[in-house]
């Protein structure tokens, strides 16, 4: 059933959250292989995004995450903007039947800045079976410093804080995802992205590798289809390697991720946006629902 979280935490991520703990099961750190991440000095280009090539939408975007033609899980994203800032709103769940082999309760809130996607602050609440992570971090503009605390929960005495100031523009995974999809992407161009998640550091790469026409809820859509890399900079393990994954992003303005075919060590997991509320179609705030049944799982208005 990580093959579940695997594909769950993908989608999360390019559309704006935690791609990096999907692949970092390849690369678990201990303490004796840990390179804390003010240690680190990577050097990627400074991309500045094409405003006129991307419009996110706001509103919700609702996943189904399949696994060997099991429906294992579902994922709800909410985008909103407010005073010159993204805010994302996450959550991820395996249903009823799932939770007997493997249960998952995720969320993550993001800020990013509307101007450069830079990243401002993450807060993740992550449940994986018994155990529970609570990672929240700040990010100073620039290459200011970055701090992040994590723990067990909130009352855990033990939490651990770091902090440090990259020589490089080092974003958060929802930045991080924001940038690349605003970019401009020929076949053949790989795009590299210096990331933390709370703990670790990683250099992922991005690779458009070609362009084609999917039959996608009945009509055709024309994608970009990239193929993601990561290594993580914080471990002196050896480097794992990662199995394949094809991310097709929507080509056009708005650059929704329509679908996700990972594979893993059985088959493959296969996500897939099932709908889409726009903002202005909302008559209420709306909040995702720390669902308790599978009818719940989807974002409702309150």
């Amino acid at each position: 059933m990580r093959a579940v979280k695997k594909g769950l935490l993908r989608i999360i991520f390019f559309l704006g959250v935690n791609f990096l703990t999907s692949v970092s099961s390849s690369y678990t750190v201990h303490a004796d292989d840990y390179i804390s991440p003010d240690l680190v000095k990577v050097t990627t280009p400074l991309y500045r995004p094409n405003k006129q090539l991307f419009h996110p939408k706001l509103g919700v975007y609702e996943y189904s995450v399949g696994w060997e033609g099991i429906n294992a899980a579902s994922c709800a994203v909410t985008i909103s903007k407010k005073a010159g800032a993204y805010i994302v709103d996450a959550a991820a769940r395996t249903y009823t039947g799932v939770d007997l082999l493997y249960k998952l309760r995720y969320e993550a809130i993001g800020t990013i800045s509307a101007e450069d996607f830079s990243s401002i602050s993450l807060s993740i609440d992550h449940r994986e079976n018994s155990r529970r992570k609570n990672i929240e971090m700040s990010f100073q503009p620039g290459h200011g410093q970055i701090t992040a605390t994590r723990g067990k929960g909130a009352d855990d005495p033990e939490k651990k804080t770091v902090s440090f100031s990259p020589n490089n523009l080092t974003l958060d995974p929802i930045g991080a995802a924001f940038l690349a999809r605003s970019l401009d992407w020929n076949i053949g161009d790989t795009k590299h992205f210096d990331v933390f998640n709370g703990k670790s550091r990683y250099f992922i790469s991005l690779s458009a590798i070609r362009r084609e026409t999917i039959e996608y809820k009945g009509e055709k859509r024309p994608v970009i289809v990239i193929s993601p890399q990561v290594r993580n900079l914080t471990t002196t393990k050896p480097r794992a390697k990662l199995r394949e994954a094809f991310i097709y992003v929507s080509d056009d303005q708005a650059r929704d991720v329509l679908r996700i075919v990972s594979s893993v060590f059985i088959g493959s997991v296969i996500t897939e946006l099932e709908s889409f509320t726009p903002q202005t179609e909302l008559s209420n705030p709306l909040e995702l629902v720390r669902a308790n049944s599978d009818t719940d799982a989807r974002a409702r208005m309150r």
